[in-house]
């Protein structure tokens, strides 16, 4: 029997419904040969649990539930209290669940995969689950050759030296010895991330603090990251699993990852009229705030002249996109001054000119833009809003949970 174990709360159910069915899908053993797990809290709703079920039978598979708010009360408990901001800043409780999982007593399991909600198994899961774990307590991928180092840049474990690039994993698909883990892990891993606030990634930050030095490492085929296999695998499919991390899931059904998981969340209970009406009114919603900001910013340039910086790649799309004059002002991240020159730039023209901002930090942009005592939506602006699927730029993970 291979086990196989989900982190959810209510929001994300449906996406680890829709890996699930992938598993289903593409594992060879006749049946019953997969035992899903299902770890949630309270959030997780009758409906929710009578639609695993109901996948599970329609495969002739397994599925049990394990509800920590439940069983493991006291260290839900310690996690809302002590990690509360961890928790509210960015990351729902589910995030924290892979800590718990030696504090629940699975029955007759000694190896477990974890998978994370926003994955697609796209080839037979028994070629993970064959690999052996007699020497070690996990087995996972390298990030670095995942990612190729997208997304790892800014992770304190690595700047810290607590952990060495080329060892760093992503706990998004891990296989765990279950009996070579330390019945304290939860303690230790929780403490841990109270003593070291500055983790970006909670729990896979744990992970890679204990066992980065000694893990079984997979090959890059079992943690694919959507947004690098757009650009290396040229929209083609191969035997992987997928990982749809960092919003990289659109609705470009020209896109083969798109497409992929769509296939597989259309055979789940949630792809139904109600789906459809959410979807719809949803993206109604999303329509109007966008003209609404449209108009707002064809008011705003009324009376002010437009300057841009934008990131050192997107220079010649951006001239495109918004059809820049020669006239007008471009900073590109390619000058290591650019910011300076921002910010002169702003101060010799105040009130009478807005930066049209398109760079992959907007957000830290923003912050120091903002101490400064300039105001978003007045001296500068984020226009990845004016983008969309043909500008390369997918709706967004995020809005996709709300719009499911």
């Amino acid at each position: 029997m291979i086990h196989v174990c989900y982190g959810t709360s209510e929001l994300y159910a449906k996406f680890a419904a829709t890996s699930m069915v992938s598993i289903f899908e593409n594992v060879t053993l006749p049946p019953p040969s997969v035992t899903i797990h299902v770890i949630h809290d309270n959030s997780f709703s009758v409906k929710s649990r009578d639609n695993f079920i109901y996948l599970a039978g329609r495969y002739n598979q397994l599925v049990e539930f394990h509800n920590v708010d439940e069983l493991c009360a006291p260290q839900i408990q310690f996690l809302r209290e002590k990690l509360f901001n961890q928790i509210n800043k960015r990351f729902g409780i589910y995030s924290f669940f892979r800590l718990l999982i030696k504090s629940i007593a699975f029955k007759n399991v000694s190896k477990l995969i974890y998978l994370d909600s926003d994955t697609i198994v796209n080839l037979d899961i028994r070629e993970l689950w064959n690999y052996s774990l007699e020497n070690y307590a996990l087995a996972s991928v390298p990030e670095f050759e995942a990612t190729r180092t997208y997304m790892i840049t800014d992770k304190y474990v690595l700047h810290t030296d607590k952990v060495k690039l080329e060892d760093y994993f992503c706990a998004g698909v891990i296989m765990v010895n279950l009996d070579k883990l330390s019945d304290n892990l939860f303690e230790e891993g929780a403490q841990w991330l109270v003593d070291n606030p500055q983790c970006e990634s909670v729990e896979q930050d744990v992970f890679n603090y204990f066992f980065s030095t000694n893990y079984l490492k997979l090959p890059e085929k079992f943690d694919a990251f959507v947004g690098v296999c757009r650009y290396l695998d040229n929209n083609t499919l191969l035997p992987k699993i997928y990982h749809y991390a960092g919003n990289c899931l659109g609705l470009n059904f020209d896109d083969a990852y798109d497409r992929l998981f769509y296939t597989h969340f259309v055979k789940t209970p949630w792809f139904g009229l109600e789906t459809l009406q959410h979807a719809y009114e949803t993206m109604s919603t999303i329509y109007v705030e966008r003209q609404t900001f449209a108009i707002q910013v064809a008011n705003l340039l009324a009376d002010r002249k437009r300057a841009f910086l934008v990131g050192e790649r997107n220079v010649e799309a951006l001239k495109e996109i918004f059809t820049v004059r020669d006239d007008e002002e471009i900073l590109s991240t390619a000058d290591a001054d650019a910011f300076y020159k921002l910010l002169d730039s702003l101060n010799a023209d105040r009130g009478k000119k807005v930066f049209f901002i398109l760079v992959d930090n907007f957000v830290e942009v923003k912050a120091a833009l903002t101490q400064l005592g300039f105001v978003a939506g007045e001296d500068f602006l984020d226009v990845t809003a004016f983008l969309h699927d043909g500008h390369g730029v997918p709706l967004q993970a995020f809005t996709l949970v709300k719009l499911l």
